[in-house]
């Protein structure tokens, strides 16, 4: 390859690329949250039902 051919290679890549990169700034970040939430498990969410604590009634030494 001669460096005219790599400069050519750069300078479509440049023009291919970067307006791409530039209109896909908009939208891919819906996307990557879109996928997060259809792929990963949410670690925030509890499982059904509800969290009970043993009752501890309270020691009064000063009653």
């Amino acid at each position: 390859m001669n460096i005219t051919d790599i400069m050519q290679l750069v300078l479509l890549c440049a023009i291919v690329f970067i307006p791409l990169g530039y209109f896909a700034h908009r939208w891919l970040p819906r996307l990557t949250a879109l996928i997060r939430l259809l792929f990963l498990k949410p670690r925030y969410v509890k499982p059904a039902g509800t969290l009970r604590r043993p009752s501890v009634k309270a020691d009064h030494p000063h009653d």
